[in-house]
């Protein structure tokens, strides 16, 4: 075997190594219980066919069913791990003996992170686009259109892809007539989300400045804030049309996706930097199908940022591993013996923090904003600062699980009689510090407003 296919092929395993240990280290969040929890209660065809609240097209949703009639959610979270360990061997034959070219790639934080050992449909966009462009390769540029058009099944912003896809496929020959249905489809999921979308109250700009948000957006290789702004936008840019400088179609194509996203994102989401996974994911097909040769170099000046916080951020989440940090539950349920029921006695507050408990633990538990048994989040009517009075009145004890605002619950519950014994907290790197407690009714008069000082010292 030759030296540079033993380095390319170093870098995958390399790779695939680090993948199962990030996996092992993490501990699930938010997204991955969420859409876990919606493909396995809904009942309505229609929802089905929509996803409420989401703004995500349906595809996702339905692989999680079918999976969750064999697997557990646990369980199921290692498909995603199989997927993206199979997407560096399609990349490592896409690009061949290019290690270094395979180094940034998969180093970068796009694929060290949330499109590769997480549970998201990420890693499933990113076998679509390694699909198309290998078919492409050995002439199959329709059965390839077909796959990036089940990628914006998985994920709106695919629509991206897939429209620099139908330039790339005419510029080609390919006819129009053949490429008509699978836009179709395309433009079918587009539409579920967009309906999906409507009356969600998370979606909105961070910022009122469009302008800045815009910029903000074209200037996505420099991943953080600070080092986000016009001189990088700019730089940015000017890479871009030096490498593509002799393509003016692609060219072209690629400044007006790219425009148009940043335009798009900046006005429904503000400053989002996990967009700027597309817009990578953009440029490098636009150099995959007119070649490597000669634009080598703009995936390094792309990418490089990214790897830095790739590495960063897998050294960070090595460093706290699931295993190093208290188990909530855990810690619930040897607090509360062996008749604990969660449906009646574990509270989460706001309910965002119950929902991949909900979905590890294979339980039910109560909203404690409005007391309902909590389910996924209907973004549409969640109140994450309400207070359910009906906690004033539940029958103690009881236990909480309660996210970065525990103050505000627990000098609730202190103005209203009840005692909160810490039990355990931990961080999750992707959702902030979580906490659990013991709620019981006080035995002292309490009159206090913060919920945070002791009963007098006396016999329990």
């Amino acid at each position: 075997m030759r030296a540079e296919t033993m380095a390319s092929l170093a870098v995958v395993l390399a790779y695939t190594a680090l993948q199962i240990v990030l996996f092992a280290a993490h501990d699930p969040w938010l997204d991955e219980g969420q859409a876990w929890l919606w493909a396995t209660t809904i009942s309505s065809p229609i929802d089905f066919l929509i996803i409420p609240s989401e703004g995500h097209p349906p595809l996702w949703y339905w692989l999680l069913r079918l999976l969750s009639f064999f697997l557990d959610f646990n369980q199921a979270r290692t498909i995603g791990l199989a997927i993206s360990i199979a997407n560096a061997f399609l990349l490592w034959r896409l690009i061949g003996r290019d290690a270094t070219i395979l180094f940034v790639m998969l180093a970068s934080f796009v694929l060290l992170q949330f499109w590769g050992y997480h549970f998201r449909p990420y890693n499933i966009v990113f076998s679509c686009i390694l699909g198309a462009l290998l078919l492409d390769r050995e002439g199959k540029g329709v059965a390839a259109t077909w796959l990036l058009a089940l990628a914006c099944g998985f994920h709106f912003f695919s629509g991206l892809l897939f429209a620099f896809w139908l330039v790339y496929q005419r510029s080609k020959g390919t006819a129009l007539l053949a490429l008509l249905a699978p836009s179709l489809l395309a433009l079918a999921f587009g539409a579920s989300a967009v309906l999906s979308g409507l009356g969600n109250t998370t979606i909105g700009p961070s910022t009122p400045d469009l302008f800045v948000g815009i910029v903000h957006n074209l200037s996505w290789i420099g991943m953080i804030g600070p080092l986000r702004g016009p001189v990088l936008a700019v730089a940015t840019l000017t890479a871009i049309i030096i490498a593509f400088r002799r393509e003016p179609l692609i060219l072209g194509t690629v400044l007006a996706l790219l425009l148009a996203f940043s335009i798009a994102t900046a006005a429904i989401y503000g400053k989002a930097p996990w967009h700027s996974a597309f817009m990578t994911m953009l440029c490098f097909m636009a150099v995959m199908v007119v070649g490597l040769k000669g634009r080598r170099w703009l995936l390094f000046v792309l990418l490089l940022p990214q790897v830095a916080i790739g590495v960063a951020g897998a050294t960070q989440r090595l460093s706290k591993p699931v295993w190093s940090a208290p188990d909530l539950y855990a810690a619930i349920v040897d607090d509360a013996g062996a008749d604990f029921d969660p449906v009646r006695q574990l509270v989460a507050w706001p309910d965002l923090t119950g929902i991949a408990i909900a979905a590890k633990e294979n339980i039910t538990l109560v909203s404690g904003n409005d007391g309902s048994l909590l389910g996924p989040i209907n973004w549409r009517v969640s109140k994450p600062r309400a207070i359910d009075p009906a906690l004033a009145d539940r029958e103690t004890p009881y236990w909480l699980i309660c996210g970065k605002s525990c103050s505000h619950i627990v000098a609730y519950l202190g103005d209203h009689g009840f005692t909160s014994a810490l039990l355990a907290h931990k961080v999750n790197i992707d959702n902030g510090k979580f906490s659990a407690y013991r709620i019981e009714q006080a035995r002292y008069p309490i009159t206090y407003r913060s919920g945070n000082f002791p009963p007098p010292a006396g016999p329990r």
